[in-house]
């Protein structure tokens, strides 16, 4: 893991070379880290129908404050968090073929990305994302966030209500996604959700030119169906896929769906 330093943050990131078929750049969802996607990823790599051109690299972006990203103590300005995306990926070269996948917050962040002009990304798969009008999560959440930082149980409780017949008795649970949240919300704490709160990105989506595939699960509790098929409305070429007995974050509970679905819809 290295730490990209630009005039607005600092920002965890992670280069995995001869990964996939092609560059392939991955955010993650508030308070995730780039290890939830590795059980998913080891799936793909088994399948991708391109074996024999693994050239590409998969570029792991983390939130600020979020996995080994410095934490932060004032509120997060998304312009100015896609300008520290876009100049850490402008210094990595992008290759012109390049794919972005987002889940949650970093749905609507890949978004942002594909919206810029010094980008041609060829195809982005969504994971349940924020959608165009951001959240609309009341102040009682907001104390949550904060009260987790020194609660790891509050924490577990909370993170396992996000997924879908969690099972917190299992090691990828205790060791890989309680103790990175636990670590990224004394990071972080709210301030990546209170950016997001009424954040209007209907005239962002407008510019995208890349096709998006938007997976939403169709027991996630935590953000509204329609807005993520706005995405999928206001991108042309886009689509919406509803995925049936998903909640919000499929890559920790079906790594094996989550692998096919990267296969079938970034291939």
């Amino acid at each position: 893991m290295a730490i990209w330093n630009s005039t607005y943050y600092s920002v965890g990131y992670h280069v995995l070379n001869q990964a996939a078929p092609f560059d392939l750049v991955i955010l993650n969802g508030n308070l995730a880290t780039s290890r939830w996607w590795h059980p998913s990823l080891e799936v793909a790599k088994k399948h991708w129908p391109q074996k024999n051109s693994m050239n590409g690299r998969i570029i792991f972006l983390e939130l600020p404050g979020c996995g080994e990203s410095p934490a932060i103590r004032s509120k997060v300005n998304i312009p100015n968090l896609v300008s520290t995306y876009s100049e850490l990926l402008l210094s990595l070269k992008l290759q012109s073929e390049a794919r972005i996948m987002g889940h949650s917050t970093g749905g609507l962040l890949s978004c942002y990305l594909m919206a810029q002009p010094q980008f041609q990304f060829a195809k982005a798969l969504l994971l349940d994302p924020v959608g165009p009008n951001g959240i609309q999560f009341d102040d009682s959440v907001i104390e949550k966030y904060e009260a987790m930082k020194t609660n790891k149980d509050l924490t577990a409780a909370i993170i396992a209500f996000t997924i879908l017949n969690c099972d917190t008795s299992t090691p990828f649970f205790k060791n890989v996604i309680l103790e990175d949240t636990f670590k990224s919300v004394q990071g972080t704490g709210s301030l990546m959700v209170q950016a997001l709160r009424g954040l209007d990105s209907k005239s962002i989506l407008g510019k995208i030119k890349t096709p998006i595939t938007v997976l939403f699960g169709d027991q996630d509790i935590l953000l509204p169906r329609e807005d993520a098929e706005e995405i999928s409305k206001l991108v042309p070429g886009s689509n919406f896929v509803l995925i049936e007995g998903a909640g919000h974050c499929l890559n920790a509970e079906n790594p094996e769906k989550m692998g096919q679905l990267i296969i079938e819809h970034l291939t």
